[in-house]
């Protein structure tokens, strides 16, 4: 069973989370871990099922309004995704199709029948250099009284809680060495792997990508409308006030806007990074990642 537990560093920076297995999960995380865990496990999965695999702040919400729009043909704004980390399981198998989960789980975590092949599973990955900064200025306008009686923490804090991987949804080179495995391992073929950087440079050929994939044909001129509608600077605008019924945002914070799109840019970490900090992280990266498949683009300093 998951544990509440308390990560604090010297400067007062603190994390309250749920452990289990030796991993951390977020508060919001259904029940005991365990139980919720294993009723993904078993979940009937529906052939147009769709499943956004991200790490926090890799574009999770970004890809999600995506794909939905190319599930469902309409290019509107659906608020935030349903995600199977902290949705009950009567929940989810009540939503109707297509249903486009979100998870910031890793793919040993998926239902069985996705590890099989049924459904279409999207991961989308960002430098860590720029995951540490969104999730950072993330949490500075987060002025619920919930939030901050959960996370508080210091750029200084936060960095080094990272570089441990004391941190909600496990430690970023681990979650990057288990997709490593999951390219070398998975024989099936529903899995698209997405980069953040690369959508930011060119996102109408990842649209048209994206709907191949998914199986959805839809002429230029639709997917030339999802393209403008999934822009940064329209997602960031419109998106951030649409709300569902069931937002997971409905309640944080205080603006009542969904807080997650900000600049959407690459090398952000530039603004946050001192030049010690960046050294010591870039000797840790290469040593992590030394045989990864992973090629991730950082903006140089």
């Amino acid at each position: 069973m998951a544990q509440l537990v308390e990560v604090r560093n010297d400067d007062g920076s603190f994390l309250k989370l749920k452990k289990y297995d030796d991993r951390y999960y977020i508060h919001r995380f259904v029940g005991n871990v365990k139980d919720h865990l294993a009723a993904i496990d078993v979940m009937n999965v529906r052939e147009d099922d769709t499943f956004i695999l991200s790490y926090p702040k890799s574009g999770t919400h970004w890809t999600f309004t995506l794909a939905s729009m190319l599930r469902t043909g309409e290019t509107i704004y659906r608020g935030s995704p349903t995600f199977l980390d902290f949705t009950d399981m009567e929940t989810i198998d009540n939503l109707p199709s297509p249903r486009v989960f979100a998870s910031h789980m890793t793919f040993d975590f998926m239902p069985k029948q996705v590890k099989e092949g049924k459904g279409k599973v999207v991961a989308i990955f960002r430098n860590l250099k720029d995951v540490m900064s969104s999730l950072y200025a993330f949490g500075k306008i987060m002025d619920h009284p919930d939030f901050l009686s959960r996370y508080q923490f210091t750029w200084k804090g936060l960095l080094e809680l990272h570089m441990k991987g004391q941190i909600f949804c496990g430690f970023w080179f681990e979650y990057i060495q288990n997709w490593d495995n999951v390219r070398r391992e998975h024989q099936g073929n529903n899995i698209m792997y997405l980069m953040y950087e690369d959508m930011i440079q060119d996102l109408r050929s990842h649209v048209q990508k994206l709907a191949l994939f998914l199986g959805v044909s839809f002429g230029p001129g639709f997917l030339d409308k999802v393209t403008e509608k999934c822009t940064f600077r329209n997602m960031a605008t419109e998106a951030t006030k649409t709300f569902t019924q069931s937002d997971l945002w409905n309640e944080l914070p205080k603006s009542k806007t969904i807080p997650i799109y900000r600049k959407g840019e690459v090398g952000d970490w530039k603004n946050y990074f001192t030049v010690a900090q960046n050294e010591h992280f870039d000797k840790v990266y290469n040593e992590k990642m030394k045989n990864s498949s992973f090629d991730f683009r950082f903006e140089s300093w």
